[in-house]
């Protein structure tokens, strides 16, 4: 199920991911040599999801995050399924 929801930590990864790319391919050109591409896309990501948080002032609230409240539990499911199966 997709949410309305504001998406500034999508946008704000993206950026930090393409910084990141651009970083590896300058550091590539200049050294000419391979860079592992994690050496600079974890650090890059990283750092826009956690600049972010501070920015918004929710960073307790993004480190404590759980997705367990959008999992539903498998008992659940199955009690839908046959729930939907009765219903036919």
């Amino acid at each position: 199920m997709a949410y309305n929801c504001p998406k500034n930590y999508f946008m704000a990864v993206n950026f930090g991911y393409v910084l990141a790319i651009i970083c590896t391919i300058i550091v590539m050109l200049i050294f000419d040599h391979g860079q592992p591409a994690l050496l600079y896309l974890v650090p890059g990501c990283l750092i826009a999801v956690l600049g972010t948080s501070f920015y918004n002032n929710e960073f307790k609230e993004m480190w404590e995050f759980s997705e367990d409240e959008f999992i539903t539990p498998p008992e659940e499911e199955e009690k839908k399924d046959e729930s939907d199966k009765k219903t036919k």
